[in-house]
């Protein structure tokens, strides 16, 4: 399911299992069951966080909800605009939260790393992460940045927005496994 190796490999069989007990779960008639027609979110939704101080101002959440919708998988991405003097505490709470990720804007990729219990080669490499699985009360982090622009950056339907469509492409297919 993911391009990269995490450092504890029982762990990411562990989350893709989780993840595909999720999906089982879901499944209604073939096929995933989507959000109910108000969109609003139920005890059964997959929830990503985006952490940024500008969360609200950015299209990631949009466009991934809008790829979550299309194909009927029951998850949201939630902008959370995070001042820089909360992130420690908000990350570090993430291990007991709803959530089942978060994306880490830029500004704050360094600081998430430092707060991980475990992390992929490619962000211990790096030394930041950018998205955080979260298992069993664990912080896993990756590094999908670099991932998702190797894959999507040539691809014609994203003429504008490279790195944005690249991303929000490669989050997609990361978190259902599409």
């Amino acid at each position: 399911m993911n391009a990269m190796a995490c450092s504890v490999p029982s762990q990411e069989k562990k989350y893709a299992a989780v993840v595909a007990s999720k999906r089982k779960k879901r499944a209604s008639f073939g096929g995933y069951k989507m959000m109910n027609d108000d969109n609003s979110i139920t005890t059964e939704t997959a929830l990503y966080g985006y952490i940024a101080e500008n969360a609200h101002s950015s299209r990631f959440c949009a466009i991934v909800n809008k790829l979550f919708k299309g194909n009927n998988v029951n998850a949201m991405a939630i902008p959370m605009n995070i001042r820089p003097d909360d992130v420690t505490f908000t990350i570090s709470q993430m291990r007991s939260s709803k959530l089942t990720g978060a994306v880490i804007s830029m500004e704050y990729q360094e600081e998430a790393f430092s707060l991980l219990d475990h992390a992929s080669e490619a962000s211990q490499e790096a030394g930041y992460s950018d998205f955080i699985r979260i298992v069993d009360g664990q912080l896993y982090g990756e590094l999908i940045m670099p991932s998702a622009l190797e894959k999507f950056a040539q691809c014609d339907e994203f003429q504008d927005d490279i790195a944005l469509n690249s991303m929000t492409r490669y989050f997609y297919e990361l978190t259902t496994g599409a």
